[in-house]
């Protein structure tokens, strides 16, 4: 969602006269779905263009997302979370859906709605097989 005014700034030097248009509120990146992979670290884009100072929030299936130590939002207004995990100790999970949201004194905007969902699980390790020697691989579910 993008707020379609504009604010604009006239800057006059003789004998030119330069206009510059400057969006009130919107949004130069916007998050988009992922894979993620568990226990590594999730970056989620979102960067708002517009006239300071510009408050960025972030939603994980509708509620407020409060930062810790694992999950923080960037200077660049990108959500950061450090251990992506599919289930914690505490039963809670990474995975959801995201939206950022961007605010200052001319309005609010609201990026769409992202779902992001845990990899399934791989070995890390290679398996090395030569050719015409039978090797077994085992998938996990």
């Amino acid at each position: 969602t993008i707020v379609e005014k504009t604010f604009l700034i006239l800057s006059l030097n003789f004998p030119f006269l330069s206009v510059l248009t400057v969006p009130l509120l919107a949004f130069a990146v916007e998050p988009s779905d992922d894979i993620a992979v568990q226990e590594r670290p999730l970056v989620l884009d979102c960067q708002v263009e517009g006239i300071p100072p510009i408050t960025i929030t972030w939603r994980k299936n509708g509620a407020l997302i409060v930062e810790n130590e694992n999950t923080f939002v960037l200077a660049n207004g990108s959500l950061y979370i450090s251990r992506f995990q599919k289930v914690r100790g505490d039963g809670s999970s990474d995975e959801g859906e995201y939206d950022c949201m961007a605010q200052n004194r001319f309005g609010l905007v609201v990026s769409r709605k992202v779902k992001i969902q845990a990899a399934s699980k791989y070995c890390a390790r290679p398996i090395r097989a030569s050719k015409f020697q039978p090797r077994m691989i085992l998938c996990l579910k």
